[in-house]
């Protein structure tokens, strides 16, 4: 919990224990005795009751008399008062101490019984940090176990993350080769950088947007991202290259840039809008789902109306 951005920490697998009392039925059928007196028995001496007040100028201190069960060797050494009679619990019962029956649910690591730490992270805090951090505190820690308990780390959601930035990160690269390849091949050099430029200025419009209504890079946000990027270019590559054909025609650098605009914009958006459309049941399903994925929605919209 002294790391920073340590959220909530769950023990998993934890088994509870219970102390048992097993009575000897002959015994207390020689003793004339029966479960129920010995219960009361224990009851009564179990009972924290005051026992008088203490009284002082200033304060009333209650007094309590000693005696109420803390551990199982207080029970062990109790001695009850059954019709007058002083009885050691241990002649009449054998005490053990045992999991609390029904089980709670079991932890397991590679077949052997264990307990688990499920380590939540703040929601201010970044992940590939906080894994970082918690790998070096397992290392400290591992050092000082005693012989016999070792530490295992069976999920590690920093090592997932970072996976998929790389993955998103290598789409990206691959995708602003195969735009400038195909763009330098169909429309030459400065129109294919033209065509280029858009995917980074697409993404910083859309990671800006991203900032400001707090949504993170997660799984969900890298693949609308990952979806997004093979779409934002088409209105780039569409208008240059209704520019560059209205150029070839004759036209001046205005006239052919009016001209894009004007036979372009409307459809581009049109289309646009119609593939943002097509994820409004994903960010607005009223169910669990439809919160989880809702930056599914929000990102390819920021995405789309950027580009």
């Amino acid at each position: 919990m002294n790391l920073p951005d340590v959220g909530k920490i769950t023990l998993i697998g934890e088994q509870e224990e219970q102390i048992v009392i097993a009575f000897s039925p002959q015994k207390l059928a020689g003793m004339g005795l029966d479960v129920q007196q010995v219960m009361a028995a224990l009851s009564e001496q179990n009972k924290v009751v005051p026992a008088g007040t203490l009284r002082t100028d200033r304060d009333n201190i209650a007094l309590r008399v000693s005696g109420a069960f803390r551990s199982e060797e207080s029970l062990r050494d109790i001695t009850l008062n059954i019709g007058g009679r002083y009885l050691p619990l241990t002649y009449i019962a054998t005490l053990s101490r045992q999991p609390v029956e029904p089980p709670a649910l079991a932890f397991r690591v590679n077949g052997q019984p264990a307990i688990g730490l499920a380590i939540a992270m703040a929601p201010t805090g970044n992940m590939l940090r906080f894994g970082q951090a918690i790998a070096q505190r397992m290392t400290a820690i591992q050092s000082q176990l005693p012989y016999g308990i070792e530490l295992t780390q069976v999920a590690n959601q920093s090592a997932v993350v970072e996976q998929a930035v790389h993955g998103f990160i290598k789409v990206l690269i691959e995708a602003i080769a195969i735009v400038l390849a195909v763009s330098f091949v169909s429309l030459g050099l400065r129109a294919g950088l033209v065509v280029a430029a858009a995917i980074p200025l697409v993404l910083a419009m859309t990671f800006t947007g991203m900032m400001l209504t707090d949504i993170g890079l997660q799984r969900i946000s890298l693949g609308a991202l990952i979806i997004a990027l093979w779409l934002l270019v088409d209105d780039a590559m569409i208008t240059v290259e209704a520019m560059v054909s209205r150029l070839e025609a004759g036209d001046n650098l205005r006239r052919a840039a009016t001209y894009a605009f004007e036979t372009t914009a409307f459809p581009m958006l049109t289309g646009t809008l119609v593939m943002i459309a097509g994820f409004i049941p994903v960010g607005f399903a009223a169910s669990s789902a439809g919160e989880y994925c809702f930056s599914l929605f929000a990102v390819v919209l920021m995405a789309l109306l950027s580009s």
